[in-house]
């Protein structure tokens, strides 16, 4: 079964912010990376299909999908990278 994540996007106020913080991820070289203090429980139905929701400005207004999940400790001090997708998917505000 596929599980979703839901995450608040912090400091930003339009979409379109979001797909330029994306473009700067990838000229580094790298793929759009969210760094969280906690590992879904649910890790393993979350690769399988699962998208992260973004709730920009109180609704969650897209999505993009998840690519990988790696943590990095352990502990108190375990760290969590969710790697994305670089397309930024726009859903029916909710």
């Amino acid at each position: 079964m596929t599980v979703h994540l839901l995450k608040l996007c912090v400091g930003v106020d339009r979409v379109e912010q979001l797909t330029e913080w994306g473009r700067e991820e990838r000229g580094r070289g790298g793929a759009p990376v969210v760094h969280t203090r906690n590992t879904p429980k649910r890790a393993t139905e979350v690769l399988d299909g699962g998208s992260l929701y973004w709730v920009i400005k109180g609704a969650i207004l897209c999505r993009q999908a998840v690519v990988g999940i790696e943590t990095f400790g352990e502990g108190p001090l375990a760290r969590c990278e969710i790697e994305l997708s670089a397309d930024v998917v726009r859903v029916l505000p909710t």
